[in-house]
């Protein structure tokens, strides 16, 4: 009897009772015969070569073949960032039923790790909780990380246990930690919850403070809290004013991050303020962070993208190097979101860059040999920390290879790159290095940051890196350096946002004791809520 035969013996039920089981089992027969009349040339089982093994199913990221550096969208960059972690972050790689397993309460099956591996579900704050406890990562870096990422996608978290508790420590001005600003948030933000304007002034100013003060993944915690606070009505009207109160204060050092977050209010108010500052800035630092806030969040009114437009070609134009680059990043971010223009997903990097590319890339590879399969996405990740013309991307990618298990790999090429003179000084992709270097670095990398301070190479990059990265300086350094500069210069800004950053506060009355302009800034530093100081580093 064929095939065709015993299917119309079971179908029409003659010899198996009308059994749908027998029916099934006839139908996958005789689909399997079917299909391998179609492919004859298809080679017999045995005599096929076996596939390499591999541990779970394929990963689905990094397989955009017909691009080679396509943007890499939050949800990738955190589905790498998980799936490393489970790979690279223990000695022994753990595979997917041993990380399932290894996670407790609540239980979690294989799929739904593979699916958080594969973009394909959004991963619930108790579950980064875990993978922190598993892969001992500092409690919070991963939830920050994630979070940010994931900052349109709610992740189940619905209010705080502790809101009204959180509230009175807000308001008492008793430090309060990055994970305590995000319970809070997540809380006062409920459609239901009505918070007095008085209350969220109050607390507008000071999470506004404290993000500008903090560093990493606590910097990334408390900017996901303010982007949520933006986006409520009451909350984001009032800090809005919060905002501009803070930057008018004629010596105040931290302008740019502030009017960047403008760009996660979704009030047509806000968006006209962001061009009023471009368009009428009272300082630099107000025009670059409209720029910033423009590069995340490009209008869709037709006249607003023909006025920022205009704005931006104008200011690629500029004698000011940083504001060049800023006004490029926007012209960017409008031809990508423009059907008709499609803009670089990243800029060049030139030569010199390639190189440096190529040795960073050379490293991930190397602490990757205990992987099963290629890293699709790893050297697309470290093109867009480099040249992404997206400043916000940059940063986030920035963070994720910071929680990743090869920060301290890549900080020590960094740094073996900066020490050997294999990049030119002086040079844009130098700057880079030493602001990578500032975000990956640890303490033991203060010294060679210092030392390009003592050359005078990438001075101001330098002093940037040295507000990040873990330690302090001696202020005989920070003194030496503002005493060879010309009074009001970037280098002499860059140094006092170094000195208060660290909070050193007698480093500040040192360093007050030259010209007006810079005593002026350090009063400003030093008038800094002391909680806000003491919380930015929680």
């Amino acid at each position: 009897m064929t095939v065709d035969d015993s299917w119309h013996f079971l179908s029409d039920g003659r010899g198996g009772d009308g059994n749908p089981r027998a029916m099934i089992r006839a139908r996958l027969l005789r689909n399997r015969c079917t299909r391998s009349a179609a492919f004859p040339t298809e080679p017999a089982r045995e005599n096929r070569p076996m596939p390499p093994a591999r541990r779970g199913r394929p990963t689905s990221l990094g397989d955009e073949a017909f691009d080679p550096w396509p943007r890499i969208e939050h949800g990738q960059l955190a589905a790498w960032l998980l799936k490393m972690c489970r790979l690279y972050g223990r000695e022994d790689i753990l595979t997917i039923r041993q990380l399932a397993a290894a996670v407790r309460t609540p239980p979690v099956d294989n799929a739904t790790v593979s699916r958080w591996e594969n973009s394909r579900a959004t991963v619930p704050t108790w579950a980064l909780h875990q993978y922190e406890r598993l892969f001992d990562l500092p409690p919070g870096e991963l939830v920050a990380v994630v979070t940010a990422l994931g900052r349109d996608r709610p992740t189940g978290r619905r209010s705080a246990p502790r809101c009204d508790e959180l509230l009175e420590k807000c308001l008492d001005r008793a430090p309060v930690s990055a994970a305590e600003w995000a319970d809070l948030t997540v809380s006062l933000t409920q459609p239901r919850r009505k918070t007095a304007r008085p209350i969220w002034d109050t607390l507008g100013h000071r999470l506004l403070t404290e993000m500008c003060l903090s560093v990493g993944w606590r910097y990334l915690l408390r900017l996901s809290a303010l982007q949520r606070v933006h986006r409520h009505p009451e909350g984001g009207a009032a800090l809005v004013a919060a905002t501009e109160e803070f930057v008018t204060e004629p010596a105040c050092q931290l302008i740019i991050d502030p009017i960047a977050l403008l760009a996660a209010n979704p009030a047509p108010a806000a968006a006209r303020h962001l061009l009023r500052l471009l368009c009428e800035p009272r300082n630099e630092a107000e025009q670059l962070g409209a720029l910033f806030a423009w590069a995340a969040r490009p209008p869709s009114a037709p006249d607003m993208v023909r006025r920022l437009e205009a704005a931006s070609c104008e200011l690629c134009a500029s004698t000011s190097p940083p504001l060049q680059v800023a006004a490029s990043d926007v012209l960017a971010a409008l031809f990508r979101h423009r059907p008709s223009r499609p803009g670089a997903r990243s800029a060049p990097l030139g030569k010199a860059g390639d190189g440096v590319f190529g040795q960073l890339h050379g490293a991930l590879a190397k602490a990757q040999t205990r992987h099963h399969e290629a890293d699709l996405l790893g050297r697309r990740i470290l093109r867009q920390a480099l040249a992404s013309t997206d400043s916000d991307l940059r940063i986030l990618t920035v963070n994720v290879l910071h929680a990743s298990p090869f920060r301290a790999v890549l900080a020590d090429t960094v740094a073996s790159m900066l020490t050997s003179g294999r990049t030119r000084t002086g040079s844009a992709i130098h700057s880079v290095l030493v602001d990578l270097l500032g975000s990956l670095g640890e303490t033991r990398h203060r010294t060679i940051v210092e030392n390009l301070i003592r050359r005078g190479t990438a001075r101001d990059a330098a002093a940037l890196a040295l507000a990040h990265l873990p330690g302090r300086t001696d202020p005989r350094l920070w003194h030496h350096v503002l005493t060879a500069q010309p009074t009001g210069s970037s280098t002499q800004r860059a140094v006092l946002y170094a000195v208060g950053m660290k909070g050193d506060r007698d480093g500040l009355r040192l360093l007050r004791a030259h010209a007006p302009v810079v005593r002026s800034r350090a009063n400003w530093w030093l008038r800094l809520p002391a909680e806000a100081s003491a919380g930015a580093a929680l």
